[in-house]
């Protein structure tokens, strides 16, 4: 029974990670996403969704953002999707997408533009409507 404490250890951390709750431990950082309307006026009507979530409709600004915190999983397949309208426009994108973004840090700052999003960071990168 030499091994006893290390088994004991070894099922402590498997309940932790996938315990009856099946959520991330209070260790797993939160992320933080925020999406500012930067679209030079009108008014810019946000949806975003994941497989297990509905944020809801969202009425965001001129130079305001609307902004939501999540936790993702550790098999980085943790994928936010928005729709984004504004006059007669409806344009989608993945906002995040655990393969592109989880490396990137727990904050993330989007600015969308007529022709696109733009995350913002070290490094600006643009992405076109699909």
């Amino acid at each position: 029974m030499r091994n006893s404490p290390k088994l004991c250890v070894a099922f402590l951390i498997v309940f932790l990670l996938f315990g009856p709750s099946h959520e991330l431990p209070p260790f797993w950082p939160r992320t933080d996403l925020a999406m500012t309307n930067n679209l030079g006026g009108p008014l810019l009507t946000v949806h975003c969704k994941s497989k297990d979530n509905d944020l809801g409709v969202h009425m965001v600004a001129a130079n305001t953002d609307y902004h939501f915190t999540f936790q993702p999983n550790i098999w980085k397949s943790t994928l936010f999707f928005c729709s984004f309208q504004w006059n007669n426009q409806v344009k989608q994108f993945d906002i995040f997408d655990a393969p592109r973004d989880q490396d990137d840090g727990y904050k993330f700052k989007w600015s969308i533009k007529p022709d696109g999003p733009c995350k913002l960071g070290k490094k600006v990168k643009c992405f076109p409507w699909k």
